[in-house]
């Protein structure tokens, strides 16, 4: 297999490893051809995926965090490139979900095996995402986290009480599959994958080859019911899924913030969200058999 590694050095806590240096060590014994291309701005993903494809590459990993993983795979939607991880990131969710080990050399060890899926992918309004979107209280904490030089879980959790004081619940309308319901929300996601990272399990059934998605609502948060909150959140147990479908629509009072893999993005009032079936091809460890 050639690999190309987009490698964004600036991803995560880690700063200080030298991923390029274990890349190399690593293909070379595999002897796997292989090159590695710098990203430290998603703008140039776009001519090293154009290189990829020109150069007939068969996978491309991204090397960082679920930013990152976003980026190059929104960008390999489709086409016949295959998508690699190594996670060098903060929360590393969708590496997570698919079972990657976050140790450097685990993963790139796992992804050695070669084992290729296809998954499904989604979009907002014909952008795409990979593992989940949301609304809501955590759209302001990922916009503030996004703000802040320090990564980590402990920086989230910080910006997440200083954000939990002040934050209100919105209310939405939600159709999904042409059916409509109306609630009032303190955290509103769409999930693909299971997971925001760090194994906080905001869909913990979701799976990235059902070919629907999750629609989590959650509501009612206050001081008392966050800790238990988080405990469900951080063990799997939450259950706060109130429909699963193909195509839905959410409908607001107004444009704001939303993540898409935990990017932050701003958003229109009306939001079309969509599953696109079968749509990327992933490198996953031999021992997973459920996605």
């Amino acid at each position: 297999m050639k690999c190309l590694f987009a490698v964004n050095a600036r991803s995560g806590r880690r700063r200080d490893v030298d991923v390029a240096r274990i890349i190399r060590e690593h293909c070379t014994s595999a002897k796997t051809e292989f090159d590695l291309a710098s990203c430290e701005r998603k703008e140039d993903l776009d001519s090293i995926i154009a290189r990829a494809r020109r150069e007939k590459f068969d996978a491309v990993f991204a090397v960082g965090g679920d930013g990152t993983v976003h980026e190059v795979a929104k960008r390999l939607i489709g086409t016949e490139l295959t998508l690699g991880v190594v996670p060098m990131g903060s929360g590393n969710g969708f590496a997570r979900h698919v079972g990657l080990p976050i140790g450097t050399k685990a993963s790139l060890a796992v992804c050695g095996e070669g084992r290729i899926v296809t998954i499904d992918t989604a979009t907002v309004n014909s952008t795409p995402f990979v593992g989940v979107m949301g609304l809501g209280f955590d759209a302001v904490v990922a916009h503030r986290f996004a703000e802040r030089s320090t990564r980590g879980l402990r920086t989230y959790i910080k910006e997440g009480l200083s954000a939990f004081a002040r934050y209100r619940p919105e209310e939405y309308e939600i159709e999904v599959d042409n059916q409509k319901t109306r609630t009032r929300a303190f955290v509103l996601a769409v999930a693909n994958s299971s997971q925001y990272g760090n194994n906080a399990r905001i869909a913990p059934i979701a799976s990235l080859q059902d070919g629907v998605l999750d629609v989590i609502a959650v509501n009612n948060v206050s001081m008392f019911s966050a800790l238990p909150l988080l405990v469900r959140l951080f063990t799997g147990t939450l259950r706060a899924t109130i429909a699963r479908g193909r195509h839905i629509v959410i409908k607001r009072e107004a444009a704001g913030p939303a993540h898409l893999d935990g990017e932050p993005v701003m958003l229109p009032a009306q939001l079309d969200v969509r599953v696109v079936p079968s749509s990327l091809r992933v490198l996953v460890p031999a021992s997973m058999s459920r996605f």
